[in-house]
């Protein structure tokens, strides 16, 4: 049976559990994930077995240079093939216990027909695919909607959070996406008034009908949002934080009350007491943001910042909120290692990882004084440092970096990033720093490298060694897992 399935414009990607020979009652012998790549360019497929606890490992991955797998783990076996754009994995349970307390995840890496990179899952119970509750609806005049609510964190400043926070705003959209089909509704009612007695039977009909659209299309959505909320659960750490489990949690309530909106919906003219309340969109990223309390604000939030002509990520909620991000790495699927041009003008998504650009760093930094803040998360355990002070000059003057002086718990002010302070901006194919050798090809990064440094957060990810995303805080090596290099602006009654 059908246990999870997912396409992304031509690609299709299946999963079934299927009966051996021999079974009567129990689907649950045999997973196969099939995928065929269409107008899209399969490049990997990935098996991954997750256990209830959150534990993950990875059973094998077919390549177009590897097309042809086979593995046995314990008590799973599995085998696999990739050819002509089309790849079959199958994994067989010799322990049928396995059904209830494990998931199978299939995940497939492509590239679209304009030559971009992306990647996609699907995943296999224990026994089937879960769900998340369902969502609410609630009434309004001449209009169908679904009522507003916030997505508030329960820790201030949680990286976890940074996450769950991009899941929010995709559930917003899907709020907007219910918005219009009530204006619409709500025009359609105004064109016929007059005639709404004569054909109320007709007009409950359509009603529900297209309740029942609406229905269909959410449920995808939720769908897709499962995978997402699966996708996160996967690459963080499997001993998941409370305050994640407490969030997720706030998500699935949030969902019941969508679910039960929908349910509601009808051409009644009452008006929604709080139809018309919204939170406020700021227009900057300013210090104390977190302390107003007459706004509530999600922990990050996208603006134009006019200086630069380009949109930046703020965080409303660190230690007052104002922070304008400049660097964030989370997943690990930007690559980092750049040559000097991509640094100048920036890359990657303000939604993932990305790096502003050293242009845009510097015209910030250079009209207004700044401090600056990274946050990094190693073992489940946050550490932090805080210069007083930070700029970085231009391009003629290869982005020199002017800090000032530290304070937090991941540093002592010497061996940290102060290490590197006034030191030139260096790439693999821009040598800057005094290193005989280059500091950016040995280390596999670009940053304000010394001799060659302390801290590398533009390392190579998932490595742990100074070659990798590494700091050392005075008495040990870290090698975060998130980090964010962030600036915030400092008033001049602050900065004396």
């Amino acid at each position: 049976m059908l246990e999870g399935s997912a396409e992304t414009k031509g690609l299709e990607l299946s999963m079934d559990r299927m009966l051996l020979p021999g079974e009567e009652s129990d689907p649950c012998s045999q997973i196969v994930c099939r995928i065929h790549g269409n107008s899209f360019t399969v490049n990997n497929v990935t098996a991954s077995r997750v256990k209830v606890n959150g534990d993950s490992s990875e059973l094998l991955v077919v390549t177009t240079d590897a097309p042809e797998i086979s593995i046995s783990v314990g008590n799973i076996g599995a085998n696999g093939t990739l050819k002509s754009n089309r790849a079959t994995i199958y994994i067989d349970l010799a322990d049928i216990s396995s059904c209830d307390s494990d998931s199978i995840v299939c995940k497939v890496t492509f590239t679209n027909e304009s030559g971009h990179r992306g990647e996609t899952f699907t995943m296999a119970g224990p026994r089937k695919l879960p769900r998340f509750p369902a969502p609410p609806q609630a009434d309004r005049e001449n209009t169908v909607s679904v009522k507003e609510s916030k997505f508030t964190p329960y820790k201030t400043g949680s990286p976890y959070l940074s996450e769950l926070w991009f899941l929010g705003e995709k559930i917003t959209k899907v709020e907007g996406k219910f918005e219009t089909l009530s204006d619409r509704l709500d025009r359609r009612l105004s064109q016929n008034i007059d005639a709404v007695q004569s054909r109320a039977g007709t007009l409950e009909n359509s009603v529900l009908e297209r309740v029942s659209s609406v229905e269909t299309d959410f449920s995808s959505r939720v769908s897709r949002l499962e995978d997402r909320v699966s996708s996160i659960l996967l690459s963080e750490s499997p001993d998941t934080s409370s305050d994640v489990a407490q969030s997720l949690a706030d998500m699935e309530r949030r969902l019941e009350d969508m679910r039960a909106e929908l349910d509601q919906m009808n051409v009644s003219k009452t008006v929604s007491a709080e139809s018309g309340h919204r939170e406020k969109q700021p227009v900057s990223c300013e210090s104390g943001m977190a302390f107003d309390v007459s706004q509530v604000y999600p922990p990050y939030i996208i603006l134009n910042q006019t200086l630069i002509d380009r949109q930046i990520l703020c965080d409303t909620h660190t230690d007052g909120g104002g922070w304008i991000i400049f660097q964030r790495r989370t997943r690990g699927d930007v690559d980092f290692y750049r040559d000097w041009s991509s640094y100048k003008a920036g890359f990657g998504s303000l939604t993932g990882d990305f790096w502003l650009g050293n242009d845009a760093i510097h015209t910030l930094t250079d009209q207004h004084p700044y401090e600056l803040r990274v946050d990094m998360l190693y073992e489940h355990q946050p550490n932090f440092a805080v210069y007083s002070s930070f700029r970085i000059e231009d391009e003629a003057n290869k982005y020199r970096l002017r800090l000032g002086s530290f304070s937090g718990t991941a540093g002592t002010g010497k061996q940290d990033l102060s290490y590197q302070k006034d030191q030139y901006f260096s790439t693999f194919d821009r040598d800057n720093d005094p290193n005989s050798s280059s500091c950016a090809i040995l280390f596999h990064g670009a940053w304000w490298y010394k001799d060659c440094h302390y801290s590398n957060l533009n390392g190579k990810w998932g490595v742990k060694a100074n070659t990798g995303v590494w700091w050392y805080n005075g008495s040990r090596s870290l090698y975060p897992y998130f980090t964010e290099m962030k600036i915030r602006r400092v008033k001049r009654s602050d900065s004396g």
